[in-house]
């Protein structure tokens, strides 16, 4: 049995083989890849909602600066 003292304290150690702790990272690997995939489905949707917004606004400007050279040049 392996101990480990840290603050104070005699923890005890598991002992674990080479092939459990390559099994755990194995699954840590894939739960990794797991959320990964999931982030990168997140941030694809809120990039296209943020170039919706993006053409929304040039858009809305584009008719605000029209309205105002129409506006303009009929008062001149």
């Amino acid at each position: 049995m392996i101990y480990q003292k840290t603050d104070g304290d005699i923890k005890k150690l598991s002992n674990k083989t080479i092939q459990n702790v390559a099994s755990e990272l194995e699954a840590h690997e894939r739960e990794c890849a797991v959320y990964r995939d999931m982030t990168k489905m997140s941030l694809d949707k809120l990039e296209s909602r943020i170039k919706r917004l993006e053409l929304l606004i040039m858009a809305s400007t584009a008719s605000i600066l029209g309205l105002m050279f129409a506006i303009l040049t009929k008062a001149l």
